[in-house]
């Protein structure tokens, strides 16, 4: 006898479960927003049809089970978690976080593609989160937009751990360890060959998954799936600098090495991925507000922070120094976050708010961020650009990559400001208090 048809009808209930909608539908059944009405939250459903015949010791229901137990093992801020699992009747079903928002395919056409900046955001924190499930011994299978939740608060999440490969053998393509698991675009070399499917395997179809985010498409098209397959196998991908060409040569190299054929040429782990994306974010984010290197020393030589620096000396921190350039009324920083960044005014105006109070105003050549460097404390102040205005970013890690000599005569001119920050500060204060009592 075959697999009962797929529902018609929303069931009122599954279990202890209260259904309250449909949320979706895949080749192994249906997903429903539930409620489970013991810890009062909202959850998401996900109901696997198998055949009633197999009887409750089947290949396909222990498989189920084993997956679900891996899956809620991965307790991570970036994947979804998996709460329950249980089979009532022919329905297996398994019970997981609810998140509302919209997957990664939703981005993908132009009009709603994301910035640069933020998608690199996105495939870092997904590559954490694997990096975290293979430690654990999990590997997903199959990675892609349609699996990676932006929820409405911009918190990434990554769905459906072990699904694929349950929705596989459901189907009869694949053994537990080998096999065309996951979505044709997305499949890495050794998925299509056949050969055992581990993490570098999630590695590559990330990669393909950055690279659709940037271009709207994946690297490989093909009218068929023979020759999609024989492109994954046999063709280097385009460059990502083809579609988007104002896109770093170091963002292509890294789409390249994380979509490399050759798994010896590929990252080894999450990890991996994430810290050379990591080292290019401040690059991509800022992109197109950089300013050349012969106008920034000109203008940080007119600074009062750096009068008396030789050339080279500024030359070296505006190296490893960030750039950023705000428009009016921009904040710039808020009352209360907590970083380590000092910055200097390179140009332009900004008003200093506390308690959403005006206690003061920066010009070209000031700065402020003076005790957070030093100590990563909370900051006291919001400050707002009141122009067009470019600020110079530091902190200590990055000072740490300029000589000895160079740290040396930045220190002596950042303890100058410093003091004079101080005293500004509590001049400000002391006329703020003074001005309440008369009010």
């Amino acid at each position: 006898m075959s697999r009962p048809p797929a529902f018609h009808n929303i069931p009122d209930a599954i279990g202890k479960y209260l259904i309250k909608g449909e949320l979706g539908k895949g080749s192994m059944g249906m997903v429903y927003e539930g409620f489970d009405p013991f810890v009062q939250r909202r959850v998401a459903i996900k109901i696997a049809l198998s055949d009633p015949n197999a009887g409750k010791d089947s290949t396909f229901q222990r498989s189920f089970f084993t997956e679900a137990h891996a899956a809620g093992k991965l307790q991570h801020p970036h994947i979804v978690s998996v709460y329950d699992a249980g089979v009532e009747g022919y329905q297996n079903y398994i019970v997981m976080e609810y998140v509302h928002g919209h997957t990664l395919r939703d981005f993908l056409p132009e009009k709603k593609r994301l910035p640069v900046s933020d998608v690199i955001d996105i495939i870092f924190k997904c590559a954490k989160a694997l990096d975290f499930a293979h430690r654990e011994g999990v590997v997903h299978r199959d990675i892609k937009p349609a699996n990676i939740m932006l929820s409405d608060d911009n918190v990434v999440k990554i769905m459906d751990f072990g699904i694929a490969q349950l929705e596989s053998m459901e189907s009869g393509t694949a053994t537990q360890s080998q096999g065309n698991v996951g979505s044709p675009y997305y499949m890495s070399p050794e998925q299509l060959s056949g050969d055992n499917i581990g993490p570098q395997s999630d590695i590559y179809a990330l990669g393909v998954v950055l690279y659709q985010m940037l271009t709207g498409r994946p690297p490989f098209v093909a009218e068929n799936y023979h020759s999609l397959m024989y492109q994954i196998m046999n063709v280097d991908p385009p460059d990502v600098r083809d579609c988007c060409k104002n896109l770093p040569e170091s963002l292509a190299l890294i789409i390249k090495r994380a979509m490399a054929k050759n798994m010896d040429e590929r990252f080894k782990t999450g990890q991996e991925f994430a810290n050379a994306l990591s080292s290019l974010f401040d690059e991509l984010r800022y992109a197109g507000k950089q300013i050349e290197d012969v106008e920034k020393l000109e203008m940080l030589s007119q600074l009062a922070f750096f009068q008396g620096f030789e050339k080279h000396i500024i030359n070296a921190i505006m190296q490893v120094a960030t750039w950023i350039n705000f428009e009016v009324g921009d904040t710039i920083i808020n009352e209360g976050d907590i970083d380590d960044t000092f910055y200097i005014m390179v140009t332009g105006t900004a008003e200093v708010t506390k308690s959403r109070r005006t206690i003061g105003w920066l010009y070209k050549g000031d700065c402020f961020g003076e005790i957070g460097f030093l100590t990563h404390q909370k900051r006291t102040a919001t400050i707002i650009a009141k122009s067009s205005l470019t600020l110079m970013k530091l902190n200590a890690t990055v000072m740490e990559e300029v000589s000895e000599s160079g740290q040396l005569r930045f220190y002596k001119s950042f303890t100058e400001a410093l003091i004079k920050r101080l005293s500004q500060t509590n001049k400000q204060l002391t006329e703020v208090s003074q001005k309440s009592d008369g009010d």
